[in-house]
């Protein structure tokens, strides 16, 4: 795609959150992997030697498309030690990319976004990446339909808050139900007299099946909505990875129920 020329102050703004990423050392590295030109002399402060670079080959090649290679080159994902390191990095980078109407992907590819004109747009371009994580593990619709917009707003407390409790209420709206927690599991799925039916349960492993996922969401009630529902944020810390496996657990739950049969309601 073509690129344009990036304004001084975008290009200072890009410069200084690379500058922070990388050392000195990696700074030669990227740099020459971008093919781009070394400023003399190398010692000077890291951020201000990347906007030499990126200033000195825009003049020349009258284009932004340097830009773009310097931030797939340290966008690329293989470069990072963890995920939690290249998500910090790639949240930063796409604040400032916004305003010039680009995005990092996860992929460490750049792609075209509408331009952000102030912050708060800005922001919205890092703020998605909890909800593209969960969309690409395959997130279940209802888990989307109850936390939407705390996954956009990366509230992770809030998040597995409102998708266990949604869970609960795609229970009680199943089942007719009126109660919550264990009670309103072990009424809608176990016993003699269950009111779903998850498969045929002709079979030890179907009934298995049953009590396990019956268990699951147990497990949910009590190790992820019961903690977030009683204490306060600042007291329940609930990571970004912890929600993700937690969300997509529910999924998991979800997808069982899409399948489940009414026996009978209350």
């Amino acid at each position: 795609m073509a690129i344009d020329e990036f304004p001084d102050a975008s290009l200072e703004r890009l410069s200084v959150v690379i500058g922070e990423q990388l050392t000195g050392g990696r700074i030669t590295q990227i740099l020459d992997a971008s093919r781009l030109p070394q400023p003399e002399p190398t010692t000077g402060t890291k951020w201000r030697r990347i906007y030499a670079s990126l200033a000195a080959e825009q003049r020349r090649s009258r284009s932004g498309a340097c830009v773009v290679r310097l931030v797939q080159e340290v966008g690329a994902p293989q470069r990072w030690s963890s995920k939690a390191e290249f998500d910090a990095m790639r949240d930063q980078l796409n604040h400032a990319l916004a305003f010039s109407g680009l995005t990092l992907h996860s992929d460490g590819q750049v792609g075209t976004r509408a331009v952000a004109t102030t912050h708060d747009e800005a922001a919205a371009a890092s703020a998605r990446r909890l909800q593209d994580e969960l969309t690409r593990r395959g997130g279940h619709s209802d888990v989307f339909r109850y936390c939407s917009a705390e996954l956009l707003a990366e509230d992770c407390f809030n998040a597995v808050l409102e998708a266990t409790k949604g869970l609960a209420e795609r229970l009680r709206g199943l089942t007719g139900l009126d109660v919550d927690g264990y009670k309103l599991v072990d009424a809608a799925l176990l016993g003699k007299d269950p009111m779903l039916a998850l498969n045929s349960g002709r079979t030890e492993t179907e009934r298995n099946e049953q009590v396990g996922v019956a268990s699951l969401m147990k497990g949910c009630f009590s190790a992820f909505r019961n903690p977030t529902a009683h204490e306060p944020k600042v007291s329940w810390h609930v990571s970004e990875a912890d929600a993700l496996d937690v969300l997509s657990t529910l999924s998991l739950i979800h997808r069982r129920l899409d399948g489940a049969v009414v026996l009978r309601t209350a």
